[in-house]
């Protein structure tokens, strides 16, 4: 009796991490098409202004690695953004943009939310939630954005 439930949970277990990992393999490979097209580089280069405005009196290079990881969060690859965030935080020279970055990053700020797709695709589940992931992005977005201006000093 218990052991063809065990069996039964570990092949349910096997099936879902083998749908996540065919559906995570399909958005390395859009990733990696972005990286490849230079898409990934306008879209930096398109958040360099905003950049600029949100973190104040940075070197280039925190820009460069700032633009980044923006740019990887918000096509919804937190893996490969979280490296260019060290990156940023490494090459930044003023706390508060540390605190500014930290709090966008805890956001999760993402126009794709592909984990949370991946995972109720692997389910079975509809994956009709992007709209509603977009306005809670942004929402927590703003609300850190105002209140690490009006909080840290």
């Amino acid at each position: 009796m218990i052991m063809p439930s065990m069996l039964k949970g570990v092949e349910s277990g096997a099936n879902f991490a083998l749908k996540l990992f065919v559906i995570y393999g399909v958005w390395i490979s859009i990733i990696k098409l972005l990286e490849k097209s230079g898409a990934d580089k306008k879209i930096a280069s398109f958040l360099s202004p905003f950049a600029k405005k949100l973190f104040k009196n940075e070197s280039e290079d925190a820009y460069k690695f700032l633009t980044l990881n923006l740019s990887a969060n918000l096509i919804g690859m937190g893996g490969g953004a979280t490296p260019m965030g060290i990156r940023a935080m490494e090459s930044m020279q003023i706390k508060k943009n540390r605190i500014m970055l930290l709090v966008l990053n805890s956001c999760g700020i993402q126009l794709i939310p592909t984990t949370i797709l991946a995972l109720r695709a692997g389910l079975g589940a509809t994956t009709n939630i992007i709209l509603p992931a977009l306005i809670v992005n942004l929402a927590t977005t703003v609300v850190g954005v105002v209140l690490v201006k009006v909080l840290v000093r």
